[in-house]
């Protein structure tokens, strides 16, 4: 709490020194001030437009990155998947005829947690859509 205080009024004080500078600066050499924030602000933009081209092509690639990864990796899962079996002949051998009842009859249980044609790709989950009720 005293941290907070100590902070702000430390603000406070450094814009009433800034607007103190700035009202003498106009009134003694108005051409110097105007000069200096033509240099401040064609500085800034530079700073600014360096600043958004670097981090715009890094962004979007990481992210284009992650989604052409995931669907190369569900198109080889599906390639796979969609292969028909390979069928080799065999001698056929005669059938049983004894009967087993329906009720001893095991099914094999699939897995139904692993999915692996399923990927997630990290996005803007906080986004909330705009619904009309």
């Amino acid at each position: 709490m005293i941290r907070q205080r100590i902070g702000s009024t430390f603000a406070l004080v450094v814009l009433l020194f800034a607007f103190v500078g700035f009202g003498y600066k106009l009134a003694n050499d108005p051409g110097s001030l105007f000069s200096q924030l033509l240099f401040f602000a064609i500085t800034a933009g530079i700073i600014f437009l360096l600043f958004k081209f670097l981090t715009r092509n890094s962004v979007s690639s990481g992210s284009n990155s992650q989604y052409r990864k995931s669907v190369a990796q569900s198109k080889k899962m599906h390639a796979k998947r969609d292969q028909p079996p390979r069928r080799t002949e065999f001698k056929k051998k005669p059938v049983k005829t004894t009967k087993t009842p329906a009720s001893n009859k095991v099914r094999p249980l699939r897995d139904r947690s692993k999915a692996p044609h399923l990927t997630v790709i990290e996005g803007k989950k906080g986004k909330k859509k705009k619904r009309a009720f």
